[in-house]
């Protein structure tokens, strides 16, 4: 297996699927709680992380000679386990930008 191109595709497209999704949140609406208040475009944004990572399995599945399919989805799994913590540490960073509220926080806040 070629592991240094799974890893580097992984950790590759994950930051790139959240590094353009924070951009595109921060750019277009301001913060990302503003981002969650409008519901359909909330719900698609994920779509640009995702595409991303399927394009690094895709890159990894075109790149390797044998074992193609187990190598595209391990790097389609390690970049699916690496975003959501790409995003927490970004959300940690830049709170007044990234946090998204939970239900009952704006329940409050009302």
């Amino acid at each position: 297996m070629r592991w240094k191109l799974l890893v580097l595709a992984s950790v590759a497209a994950a930051v790139l699927g959240v590094g353009l999704w924070s951009l595109f949140a921060i750019t277009v609406f301001g913060t990302a709680w503003e981002l969650a208040r409008h519901n359909l475009v909330f719900l698609m944004s994920p779509l640009l992380p995702l595409a991303l990572i399927v394009y690094a399995g895709i890159f990894v599945y075109r790149h390797t000679a044998r074992r193609r399919k187990t190598q595209a989805l391990i790097t389609i799994v390690v970049s699916l386990l690496i975003a959501p913590l790409i995003y927490l540490a970004a959300s940690s960073l830049l709170p007044s930008r990234l946090h998204i509220p939970r239900t009952s926080e704006v329940r409050h806040a009302r």
